[in-house]
């Protein structure tokens, strides 16, 4: 016959909590996970924000300093392109420093006031773009009489444009060096 037998489970006084314990430190472990986590997913959703805007206002200036380039190419003669007719902001086109050397650097309430607007809308932007066209000056082909009296060489120009993005925080300026004839 078998006889059964009987364990008797001991008990451990010393255990008190010990599990309980572990528990919260590995909860409280995962949790600051979890804040630095939605932390850094919210930083970067902000920097996807900004460069976004900051591609936007970068694509308008562009479409403003293509303008202002297009605007000096379709002027019949350089006697069209001048700045002493000017008495009133915004010119067509500025004499070189008259702007100063750190324009660029001026709030949207200068370039409202001093610069062209650009001749198009363009939609999903705080504030239209606009640009400002210095003349640098005049190289002529030769140095002979000719040239010089009928303005027969390079007129050179400098584009400045400004864009901003949908949120107006992000500004961008551009600018480009170019050469052209009037003959």
């Amino acid at each position: 016959m078998c006889k059964m037998q009987f364990y008797q489970m001991k008990f451990c006084q010393k255990q008190r909590g010990v599990v309980l314990v572990a528990g919260l430190i590995f909860l409280v472990i995962l949790t600051i996970i979890g804040i630095t986590a939605m932390g850094t997913t919210a930083l970067t959703e902000r920097m996807a924000q900004n460069l976004r805007d900051s591609s936007i206002a970068f694509e308008a200036a562009e479409a403003a300093l293509g303008d202002g380039e297009i605007w000096v190419k379709n002027q019949a003669a350089a006697t069209t392109v001048t700045t002493t007719t000017c008495s009133a902001s915004p010119c067509a086109v500025w004499q070189y420093g008259a702007l100063g050397t750190t324009f660029y650097n001026q709030p949207s309430s200068w370039w409202q006031a001093n610069a062209v607007a650009f001749s198009s809308t363009i939609p999903g932007v705080y504030q239209q773009p606009r640009y400002v066209i210095e003349q640098y000056g005049f190289v002529p082909y030769d140095l002979s009489p000719d040239s010089l009296s009928k303005g027969r060489g390079y007129y050179y120009y400098r584009v400045t444009a400004w864009g901003t993005g949908p949120t107006g925080t992000a500004n961008s300026v551009v600018q480009s060096m170019f050469a052209t004839q009037f003959n």
